[in-house]
Order: structure tokens, then sequence, then C-alpha cells
């Protein structure tokens, strides 16, 4: 497959060398100073590629996003911070007939871990425990608490009817640890998830991108892997 690169930072570089590991060709990358308010994401650049990943930052994601959609293009974004304009961007590649995949984050040991949280929520805080989330992750990541702390946090407030209170870390180059913790005054229960490195984001964006190609519609990461556990 060829793949397109929008946003020339070190998820950039781990996505087009996982690329080539699992024999795909990236055929162009986009940085900021090239793609200034979408304006890099022109028909004949998006025609060379057969997906583009999306891997920015809150500010510029929405105007890349729905620039590729008017383009009918077939999009992995990974990009967090973006959520209030969700319901617009679904909109616009359904519109545009192009194909979204997109997630807060595209670790499969993260995915799980949600699972682990939802059965967590479920038996603790009933028996007592309170549930608090800490987040960390490198100096350079803009958004905090992480898309992946938000979505931790929803589904422990929708299992137990109480939103558990978050702590963001911002230092030095930690890929990104989450750490769920359920307290009570006898003891305490943690569900951690440490990144060793951006390696698993990386894989798990380039099989989604497998996984959609010729697909049309809006999906998330969680949505594809279920799909793919169904049929195995």
């Amino acid at each position: 497959m060829r793949f397109g690169i929008v946003g020339a930072g070190k998820m950039g570089g781990e996505i087009e060398a996982m690329a080539s590991r699992r024999g795909h060709d990236v055929v162009w990358k986009l940085g900021s100073r090239e793609n200034t308010g979408g304006a890099g994401l022109t028909r004949e650049r998006l025609s060379e590629a057969d997906v583009v990943f999306e891997f920015t930052n809150p500010a510029a994601a929405a105007q890349n996003l729905s620039a590729l959609a008017r383009a009918g293009a077939t999009v992995v974004c990974g990009t967090t911070g973006w959520d209030g304009e969700l319901p617009r961007i679904v909109e616009e590649f359904r519109s545009g007939g192009g194909a979204l995949v997109h997630a807060a984050n595209f670790s499969v040991g993260v995915r799980q871990f949600f699972e682990l949280a939802k059965l967590g929520a479920q038996l603790y805080p009933s028996a007592g425990y309170a549930a608090y989330l800490v987040e960390e992750h490198h100096a350079e990541k803009r958004d905090a608490p992480s898309g992946t702390a938000r979505r931790i946090a929803a589904i422990v407030e929708s299992e137990s009817g109480t939103a558990p209170s978050i702590a963001s870390v911002r230092a030095g180059t930690v890929p990104g640890l989450h750490r769920l913790v359920f307290e009570s005054p006898e003891d305490e229960v943690e569900l951690v998830h440490r990144a060793r490195g951006r390696a698993g984001f990386a894989r798990g964006a380039v099989w989604a991108a497998e996984r959609i190609a010729g697909q049309r519609g809006v999906f998330e990461f969680g949505q594809l892997l279920g799909e793919a556990r169904g049929q195995s």
C-alpha cells in the first residue's frame, strides 16, 4: 500500500518505519511548514496515497481532517484534543465518501486496558473503593489530561457512577504511562499501562490502515479490533 503522512514529528517517523517493516511505501510526508491550514493537502498529492495518517496537534487536526474529508480520502487519525469537532468531522467524511479511523490511542495493549478498567470499575467502587488516575507523558505533549486518560475516566464513571480524579504529568521523554488506582483505607489495587516507546502505537495505526483500505465511513479503532476478534 502507498501511505501519506501528515505530521513530520516523532510519531510520523515511527509510522514510516513500521510501514516499511510491513511492506508498505510512504510516498510523501507533510510538516507544518508545508501544510499551513491544510493547504498542502491537494487532490494531486492525495491521489498518490491509498491511506493518509494524520498525527499532528489539536490546533491543526480539525483543519487537516476537513480538507481530507472533502477530498474523499481514507485517513487514520491519532491526534487527540479535537473531540469537540468530532460530530462535524464525522458528517464531512460521510458526505465526502471517504473513510476515517480515529482513536485516542492506537496501542492494542491500551485497548485491552480499557476492558480491565471496565471490570475494575464494576468490582471495586461497589466494595467501597475510590478511583483515581495518574497519567504521565513527555514534555512536548500539549493536551492534558491525555485522550486515553479521559477515555479511562469515562469508562470508570459509566460503570461506577463516579468520575475519578485525574493527575497529569508532562516532563522528560516519557512515551506514556497510565495508572488507574482503586483505593480503600486498608489497601489499594493498581492497573498500569506503560508504553516502552512509540512502536506499539505505530503498529496499531498501520494495522488500522490495512484494515480500512477500500472501506467507507467513520470507525473508532476499538470497533475495528472488535470486528477482527469476531472474525478470528
